[in-house]
């Protein structure tokens, strides 16, 4: 007798990712590979593809102990008004305040999944400026926002950053090593501030803030860049006391502490 798929079989590869990150919801505070394929009671190869795949994608991101964990990305699919949504609305009239003052393209941008993502911009009224979006994705060792992102994470964490995106050179000032980059995340932790020195474009200049969220924790990072005849080294400085002052407006608006 000729047997009868059942009912609501489904996609047998669709069920296991399902598995995985119901796995990983409950867990909380993530799941290293072996405790996610004992979880899932799958081959660890398996889990590591289904997982890899979840992560390239953004669903997945990582502890600073590489454990899988669930992404902000899922929460964004479920709710209208995303976390990020809520962020660039309480960052918004703080960054047009700033703009109104600085004249440059100001962006407001969140590490996801290993990139930076831009969730609310400004762009400068002046003919040449820098130009943005909101959604686009940037490499972190290349631009000021990523760098301040970065250096609020353990060194582990940025290693696995660093390693999984790689680091291509952009302009000839682009950093391009672990060892180099480790070092100018250190000169961002004692400065509180990043600098994009013809390192994304060589053609602009940047800098960059953080934005805090409850227990100081960086939830955003904030940056006022230009083109390069404009954005002198005097210039840039003279942006920083009113960019931190700005971050600390965002970082109040938003709930956290400034």
């Amino acid at each position: 007798m000729k047997k009868t798929a059942p009912r609501f079989a489904g996609v047998r590869v669709i069920h296991k990712a399902v598995d995985v990150l119901e796995k990983l919801g409950a867990a909380g505070g993530g799941l290293s590979l072996a405790g996610l394929a004992g979880a899932v009671d799958m081959p660890k190869p398996t889990v590591y593809r289904i997982a890899a795949t979840l992560e390239a994608r953004g669903y997945l991101g990582r502890t600073p102990e590489g454990h899988y964990r669930l992404s902000r990305r899922l929460a964004d699919l479920q709710s209208g008004t995303a976390t990020a949504q809520q962020l660039a609305a309480a960052a918004r009239p703080e960054m047009e305040r700033l703009a109104a003052s600085c004249k440059e393209t100001l962006n407001l941008g969140v590490l996801d999944a290993g990139d930076v993502v831009v969730i609310e911009t400004i762009e400068s009224p002046q003919a040449v400026r820098m130009s943005s979006k909101i959604g686009n994705r940037r490499y972190p060792h290349s631009t000021a926002l990523g760098k301040v992102l970065l250096a609020a994470l353990p060194e582990k964490e940025v290693l696995r950053i660093l390693r999984g995106r790689s680091m291509p050179a952009f302009t000839p000032r682009t950093i391009v090593t672990e060892r180099a980059m480790l070092v100018e995340l250190e000169r961002v932790r004692q400065r509180g501030h990043a600098f994009d020195n013809r390192e994304n474009e060589s053609d602009g200049r940047c800098v960059a803030a953080p934005v805090f969220g409850p227990g100081r924790t960086v939830v955003a990072a904030l940056s006022i860049s230009g083109p390069l005849p404009r954005m002198t080294v005097a210039r840039v400085r003279s942006f920083l006391g009113s960019l931190f002052a700005t971050c600390k407006a965002i970082s109040a608006a938003g709930g956290g502490e400034a």
